[in-house]
């Protein structure tokens, strides 16, 4: 069976939408409460403030993962992608929260265009997306959850912080001479795990380097950083586009210098987390001259976003910072 292309962690394609309340939130009860024997597709994986993620939770959207990557369904695949797929989902539930707190709505119409847009992006009406996902184990309201969640942000993120973001004709000007100062250029893609606490960085960085080898044995690049990189460009399936060798940090430079067109590098630690970073192409930089119209607007435009997703990252970080959080994986 061909990949599903599933939505990334922002949905920013689609756009324009929010909401709130989760399905798979359940209220919280303490752990003395469960019961001896009961379903372990029940158990608390992780309590966020007062709601929980469940093992089911996260299994179902594990399956989502590695469906949409072509990662093998076994169980040490299964395992390299739970941690990963688990602090999506405690951010998912952050977001949520933060939209109910401020009243911000989700109309099933949304996700029902969300999803029919998913489903056209596979070349299927809505019906056969659904029919596709329970032939292969996956619920569609997880799907849809998903969905949701996402709407959710964008509509915090474009209420509470788009009027801050100002771009300068100064900022667009250093940008375009920084695109024109020759040299070579790379076409990258990226997937961004995140590392929120110190005594983390081990785990992660060997999960990373296990999806390095899964990505260098066949898995989907794309599809894989739609659904576990914290990156801005998870909504594009990790592509950066093209970046001039100069404007990169030293230690991304090194890492990637030699590669060829489609090799990964292994992961590196920076301060925003843990990368895994793919050479599409290469070129040689030969633009010079002032730019046209067109092209002030798109790295306008380009730097608009980069702001906005560094405040709502921001955002996100301080949601984090101040949410109660138990994980029990």
């Amino acid at each position: 069976m061909p990949r599903l292309n599933l939505p990334s962690r922002l949905l920013a394609a689609l756009l324009a939408s929010a909401g709130l309340a989760p399905a798979g939130l359940m209220p919280v009860q303490p752990a003395a409460a469960q019961q001896p024997g009961q379903s372990t597709a029940q158990r608390i994986v992780a309590v966020v403030n007062d709601g929980v993620i469940t093992s089911r939770d996260l299994s179902e959207r594990v399956g989502l993962a590695a469906v949409s990557s072509g990662l093998p369904e076994d169980p040490e695949t299964r395992r390299r992608l739970a941690a990963q797929v688990l602090r999506g989902l405690i951010d998912e539930q952050l977001q949520l929260q933060e939209a109910k707190r401020q009243n911000v709505q989700v109309e099933e119409e949304e996700i029902d265009r969300a999803f029919a847009s998913i489903a056209e992006r596979n070349q299927m009406s809505p019906e056969q997306l659904v029919e596709v996902m329970r032939a292969r184990g996956l619920a569609p309201d997880t799907l849809r959850e998903q969905i949701h969640a996402q709407l959710a942000w964008i509509k915090v993120v474009n209420r509470d912080l788009r009027s801050r973001v100002v771009v300068t004709r100064e900022q667009v000007d250093l940008a375009l001479r920084a695109g024109q100062s020759g040299g070579a250029e790379l076409l990258l893609s990226e997937i961004l795990l995140p590392v929120y606490a110190p005594e983390q960085e081990a785990a992660v960085m060997k999960d990373a380097a296990d999806l390095v080898r899964a990505l260098r044995s066949g898995a989907e690049f794309a599809e894989l950083a739609r659904q576990i990189s914290v990156a801005r460009s998870a909504q594009a399936g990790g592509q950066v586009g093209w970046v001039p060798t100069g404007s990169l940090a030293p230690e991304l430079r090194s890492a990637v210098a030699g590669l060829e067109a489609g090799q990964i590098a292994e992961p590196l630690r920076t301060p925003q987390g843990i990368h895994i970073l793919r050479v599409d192409d290469r070129r040689s930089s030969t633009r010079s001259g002032e730019a046209d119209p067109q092209a002030r607007e798109a790295t306008r435009q380009r730097l608009e976003s980069e702001a906005l997703e560094r405040q709502a990252s921001r955002y996100l970080r301080n949601l984090r910072r101040d949410a109660y959080i138990d994980v029990r994986l």
